[in-house]
């Protein structure tokens, strides 16, 4: 059988329970039509958030565009840290530009990949809730992810994949830790890497994972050795496989810079990639298309990390019910995979980075209750209850509020901001695909036009350096661009005014007043500035 799909079958054949002296965990078996319905339903589930029924896609605004737009370039012959700058691994890039070469550059494709994503993980989650928790309280962690977490940012970016990755990892692990379930392990951590540089951390946890079992099942030094070979090796050779090609054109010493030097002192400038964010972006209770994230905003800051804390004392002081050798290996792993997963995003903890690490959490907390069901035996029952009201009401949102539609470049999109509306509704009348623009990612992507910059946009501090600014500049003039987006937190950004040393965007802006006019000034007082030898 492929070592993959063995990982993920019910468990390790007596035999092999009997040699390692560990009790079979005996669990109540699912229905067997029990987990493709649930991997169906979840698929509807979030089809119905990101597509208009019949099957108009939902604008793709938020990160992903940034992506998106990366893709169009990568598409068109150009590479990252070559010919535009990015501060993570490659791997969404070059995804989204292989599914365009296969399928043509559409706004459906990053909303079916939201599909494909949240029913994986349901899928993956589900497999690895069923090792431990028995009855329908094994539903209840990928339903309470799909439902809360993973509805709430609906934004196919690089942490999506990153984490279903991880997560197989996890699931192939969850049973044995064999040198060959190791070896395919690692190569699953080197793929998130390849999307996310930061879950090379995990490599590290479950090479620590190791150390710990190796000391509680008394195993040899030799197969320990052979277990972290087999897993850092295949890590270290899966990610080396995937960046070769990118060393090869660009070259180690660029790739180090954008990746790690620039995370490391510029990338935290803005307020929002640091601990400054942590508790931000509360859902506005005057809004009520967002009253459904509350509860996803509310439950992840109070489990991410608390939760993974949480077990680790009840584990060392005993508080939770007596299990085999086998359960506590698998909690334990659960938990440091958790605890490593926050790690990956400690630094700029926003309420987004919480929900893409909150799996395991999320397994230990339906663990929790079920050990505890005595006492938690309302809060579960509560519990289930919100589940079952967010999974009725999300779709029944989606489909009821205002939106309107678009006929674009990139095909038909529905879109729920009437901001984001008037914007690609002014600018798809006043250009055609190919134009050259600056300034808005989100607009080149659905509106196919050509950024001219290294960078997709700016900003008022250290992120946008100084040569982004210069060569931005340069490019407008060397292209004659005619539209350039100036969103007005460029103006008002409260980094910009804390830290007026890090803002380099002077010249740019002396360049715009002798070069431009403002054209179109929006509701929210972002503009959009035309050149002057330019007329509507």
């Amino acid at each position: 059988m492929h070592p993959i799909r063995e990982a993920l079958q019910n468990g390790p054949p007596p035999q092999c329970q009997q040699i390692a002296g560990v009790a079979p965990l005996v669990l109540r078996p699912s229905l067997p039509w029990s987990t493709p319905a649930l991997v169906v339903l979840s698929a509807i589930f979030i089809y119905l958030q990101v597509f208009v029924l019949p099957c108009t896609p939902r604008l793709a605004s938020g990160d992903q565009a940034i992506y998106l737009h990366h893709a169009t370039r990568m598409l068109a012959g150009e590479l990252i840290y070559r010919d535009y700058d990015h501060f993570t691994f490659p791997g969404t890039d070059v995804l989204y530009a292989a599914l365009f070469k296969l399928f043509g550059v559409h706004a459906w494709i990053p909303q079916a990949m939201l599909v494909v994503l949240g029913a994986t993980l349901v899928w993956l989650i589900f497999r690895i809730s069923r090792k431990l928790i028995s009855g329908t309280t094994a539903y209840l962690p990928a339903l309470l992810f799909i439902a809360l977490p993973f509805s709430s940012y609906l934004d196919a970016t690089h942490h999506w994949y990153s984490l279903v990755a991880v997560t197989a990892a996890l699931a192939i692990l969850l049973e044995r830790r064999t040198p060959r379930r190791l070896a395919w392990a690692g190569a699953c951590v080197g793929i998130a890497t390849f999307f996310t540089q930061s879950m090379a951390l995990l490599a590290i946890g479950f090479a620590l994972f190791l150390l710990w079992e190796h000391n509680q099942a008394a195993q040899s030094r030799t197969l320990l050795l052979t277990k972290q070979l087999s897993l850092l090796l295949s890590f270290s050779g899966t990610l080396a496989a995937c960046m070769s090609y990118f060393v090869w054109k660009v070259g180690l010493k660029q790739i180090w810079y954008y990746t790690v030097v620039f995370v490391a002192k510029y990338y935290p400038a803005d307020w929002f990639n640091n601990w400054h964010v942590y508790l931000t972006g509360r859902p506005q209770l005057h809004a009520w298309t967002t009253w459904l994230d509350l509860p996803a905003f509310a439950l992840m800051h109070l489990l991410v990390p608390s939760v993974y804390v949480l077990f680790s004392i009840g584990y060392f002081f005993r508080w939770w019910p007596t299990q085999s050798g086998e359960e506590r290996r698998r909690l334990m792993l659960i938990n440091i995979t958790g605890l490593f997963l926050f790690l990956t995003v400690a630094s700029a903890p926003a309420y987004s980075r919480l929900y893409v690490v909150s799996p395991p959490a999320l397994i230990l907390l339906a663990w929790i209750f079920q050990s505890r069901i005595a006492r938690q035996r309302l809060l579960l029952r509560l519990t289930w209850l919100m589940v079952f009201v967010v999974l009725f009401a999300r779709p029944l949102v989606t489909q009821i509020r205002w939106k309107a539609h678009l006929d674009l470049p990139t095909g038909r999109t529905a879109f729920f901001d009437p901001l984001l509306y008037d914007k690609c509704k002014w600018m798809s009348e006043r250009t055609h695909p190919s134009d050259y623009f600056f300034g808005d990612h989100l607009l080149a992507f659905t509106l196919r036009l050509r950024n001219v910059g290294r960078v997709p946009f700016l900003r008022p501090t250290d992120y946008t350096r100084p040569e982004e600014v210069a060569d931005a500049i340069q490019a407008l003039d060397k292209f004659q661009v005619r539209f350039v987006s100036w969103y007005i937190g460029l103006d008002r950004e409260k980094d910009a005014v804390r830290h007026p040393e890090g803002n380099h965007l002077a010249s740019i802006r002396q360049y715009l007043l002798q070069h431009y006019h403002v054209a179109k000034t929006f509701a929210n007082g972002d503009q959009i500035w035309q050149r002057n030898s330019e007329s509507n």
